[in-house]
């Protein structure tokens, strides 16, 4: 376990170089923050739903760029010694994942900092947590775990197509309906509610942007919980099959 935080220190330090990790996540959260504040001067609303929303925004874009990483890894002919490392070959691949998600973190405080400097003239402030400051913690935390979860499952099924770089934007939207993200002044369908427990990131945005009542959070974060460990289960074996094909049958193109 130690060996495979030392391997994301180390890949997290290689991409905090790139510039382009850090202004993804910050111009998909500023993009959308400053999309939400003209529509809460125009409408109104609420100022913690508005950067919130703008915080998983950021969270679930840079999460996507870290699922489509092994492409790029391929690209840079670089993938081919990760899947030839004398330890467990998904330990090293994983750890790339890990790396470029984290920033997906720092959507969150960018989403804070800029809210409050659109508002520091004013009164409006960033609005009242829907549930208390340790569920708002946990609900983040949780949030990046089950996109992180995410991005296993889809880097193992981009492995299997060398332009899966084209297909990072294609992610984007249906997970943020599904997720209930784009509910929060009405309801969903009833169809893409019941979806919504397949999502892992569904249960903690609902969390935050206060969609769920104080006395079921713990439950909801619970069942969102169990669903992300089965994505984690499913991208072990989709993990596992797609470097099998690779070293047994060559159809991936990295050996």
């Amino acid at each position: 376990m130690m060996r495979y935080f030392r391997m994301v220190a180390l890949h997290l330090g290689e991409f905090a170089r790139v510039p382009f990790f850090v202004s993804l996540m910050a111009t998909s959260t500023l993009g959308i923050l400053a999309i939400q504040a003209l529509a809460y001067y125009a409408w109104g609303g609420d100022a913690w739903v508005a950067w919130m929303r703008s915080g998983i925004v950021g969270m679930w874009t840079t999460t996507t760029v870290a699922a489509g990483i092994l492409g790029f890894e391929r690209f840079k002919g670089t993938l081919v010694h990760l899947f030839s490392a004398r330890i467990n070959v998904l330990s090293p691949a994983a750890a790339v994942v890990s790396a470029a998600s984290v920033f997906g973190l720092l959507s969150f405080a960018v989403a804070w900092l800029a809210w409050g400097l659109l508002w520091i003239a004013t009164d409006v402030g960033h609005g009242t947590p829907p549930v208390s400051g340790a569920s708002v913690a946990v609900s983040i935390l949780l949030l990046w775990v089950s996109c992180l979860s995410i991005s296993f499952v889809i880097a193992a099924l981009f492995v299997l197509t060398p332009n899966a770089i084209a297909y990072e934007e294609l992610l984007l939207i249906p997970v943020f309906i599904l997720s209930g993200l784009v509910f929060t002044s009405t309801d969903a369908p009833p169809v893409l509610h019941e979806l919504s427990y397949i999502i892992p990131l569904s249960a903690s945005t609902q969390v935050l942007l206060g969609q769920v009542p104080e006395g079921a959070v713990m439950f909801r974060l619970l069942i969102g919980l169990g669903v992300t460990a089965c994505w984690f289960v499913a991208s072990y074996w989709l993990g596992k099959s797609a470097i099998r094909k690779a070293r047994s049958a060559g159809t991936l193109a990295v050996i």
